[in-house]
């Protein structure tokens, strides 16, 4: 998915939600902002919006100084869903069809996104996922697929979120399914990395490997070769969140073992999809 002229303001979007991270005066993030400015005529109008906000991203914790300014954001919201997983765990247990709903909670825990969204329910996005329907739902080729899978490769998101995707790589064990789940090989606003999974129990229960890169999304040319072997080795591979999408979406029109799992959560991502602002999708490509 390439970039256009509405992933400009998300650029700035990002980088006033990074700063308001920290402690530092409205005049230095005023100074902070203005020089990254200069980047965004160098920005790739080839590249993915993903590719592009990196690059921002990274100039920005380089001129904070800080190598994790969503540190302890990034803490609390571990530590809110991991509060919320005894209920979710029963509620999966009482379901007719456990896998599908540990989908749904996990697309669920996608609305936990500091980048885009200042401010966010997730019991109230849980409710939701209850609710409504995948506006995109390729679920059934997916129970095909899965009768002849042995191993599952998940491409985290975000943290906290990362906890819900914990329920629903216990569903796949339980269908005799090896899952391998990956994270960021370093922070970038709220993504996943190994802390995040070591918090939340991953490490606990499943492999988890880094995927080598810093970058949002998965950008393959810059992921390490333990990671592209684990891609290439996967039966399926679930891509969980919007940046996912954004960076592996043209690889998923010839790559049938893809499956996306995401909120649409900018206007650009949900058009590309071909479903409304802040609809739930489960699909192939």
């Amino acid at each position: 998915m390439n970039v256009v002229l509405q992933c400009i303001p998300c650029y700035i979007t990002q980088t006033i939600n990074t700063l308001t991270q920290t402690e530092i005066s409205e005049e230095k993030m005023r100074e902070i902002i203005h020089q990254t400015l200069p980047l965004f005529p160098q920005l790739d109008p080839q590249g993915t919006p993903a590719e592009n906000s990196t690059i921002i991203l990274r100039k920005v914790n380089e001129l904070l100084g800080i190598e994790d300014p969503f540190h302890k954001a990034k803490q609390e919201s571990n530590d809110l869903a991991l509060k919320l997983l005894p209920e979710l765990k029963e509620k999966i247990a009482q379901s007719s069809d456990p896998l599908f709903m540990s989908l749904k909670i996990a697309v669920a825990g996608n609305i936990i996104d500091m980048g885009i969204l200042k401010e966010f329910d997730v019991e109230g996005s849980i409710q939701e996922a209850m609710e409504k329907d995948f506006a995109r739902d390729d679920y059934v080729s997916f129970q095909e697929k899965l009768k002849a899978a042995r191993e599952i490769l998940i491409l985290g998101d975000n943290s906290g979120e990362i906890a819900f995707d914990r329920l629903l790589a216990e569903q796949l064990s339980e269908q005799g399914i090896r899952v391998t789940y990956a994270v960021k090989d370093r922070p970038i606003l709220n993504d996943a990395t190994l802390e995040d999974a070591v918090h939340v129990g991953m490490t606990e229960q499943f492999r988890v490997i880094s995927n080598g890169s810093g970058f949002l999304g998965t950008v393959l040319k810059d992921c390490s070769e333990e990671f592209i072997q684990a891609y290439k080795k996967a039966d399926l591979v679930i891509s969980k969140g919007q940046a996912n999408y954004e960076s592996l979406e043209a690889l998923g029109k010839e790559d049938r073992r893809l499956y996306f799992l995401l909120r649409a959560k900018c206007e650009i991502v949900a058009e590309n999809l071909g479903v409304k602002l802040g609809q739930m999708v489960f699909c192939c490509s």
